[in-house]
């Protein structure tokens, strides 16, 4: 016992130190930088107006509408709007998971997914052109400046287009406004978008979005119509699953 007692405490001290070390450990509330973690909704955004097209991009414009509908609208079939089209225009909330190394935004609009890579915590190397692209962020006080590059062309010409060569600047601070007598805190989003084969200069936008801690998020299922389509095209009717019977009932 006199061997035991002594070991039992060395234990418990290491125990009570390594606990410590774990509540040491930082994250986004004990940072000394906005949290931008929680539910948001669109609350209002400014597009360009008009973006200023190059001469090449003009003549692509005109074929595009000349050859395009609305029926062939990349929505109607879950094309991804991406950068710089996704804040924070659609009417769903997005989900922000704010961490020290990290930012992971969830729209629940398409399903997308975007992450934001803390430069200071080595973020790893970009992967393949997406739409979202790669992101990497830095603090300018309280504002979060994030660049983003590494974008798949978004060849939608009646949309606000981007080729693979679309570098993005974004600025997200939060502020708080008074609204009929309630204090709101909101997301901004400055953004810049350059991309000189499409534009002739800097194209600028700002969203906004308000923290909605009483939404919550859904299941997106955009995928299902165009199923739905192909079934009728087929003549093909899915099984009633939920017609079979139940076993336990007698």
């Amino acid at each position: 016992m006199r061997i035991v007692r002594p070991f039992r405490a060395l234990l418990w001290c290491a125990g009570l130190a390594f606990a410590a070390s774990l509540l040491s450990l930082p994250s986004a509330a004990q940072s000394p930088h906005p949290d931008f973690s929680g539910i948001w909704f669109p609350a209002g955004q400014r597009p360009a107006p008009s973006p200023p097209l190059t001469e090449a991009a003009k003549k692509l414009r005109d074929v595009y509408e000349a050859q395009f509908t609305l029926d062939d609208d990349p929505g109607r079939f879950c094309i991804w709007p991406g950068m710089p089209r996704a804040p924070w225009g659609a009417p769903f909330p997005i989900e922000i998971i704010h961490r020290p190394q990290d930012v992971t935004i969830y729209w629940e609009g398409y399903g997308m997914y975007r992450k934001i890579y803390m430069a200071e915590h080595a973020p790893p190397m970009p992967p393949i052109p997406s739409a979202m692209g790669y992101s990497v962020a830095h603090w300018e006080g309280d504002t979060l400046v994030v660049e983003t590059t590494n974008l798949k062309p978004y060849p939608y010409m009646t949309r606000l287009a981007t080729t693979s060569d679309a570098h993005v600047v974004e600025r997200l601070s939060l502020v708080e406004r008074e609204v009929d007598g309630e204090l709101r805190k909101y997301l901004v989003d400055e953004i810049v978008l350059t991309d000189p084969k499409m534009y002739t200069e800097p194209v600028r936008m700002r969203a906004e979005a308000v923290y909605s801690p009483d939404m919550q998020m859904l299941e997106y299922t955009c995928t299902d119509t165009l199923w739905d389509e192909y079934l009728q095209e087929r003549g093909l009717t899915l099984p009633d699953v939920d017609a079979l019977p139940d076993p336990t009932e007698d």
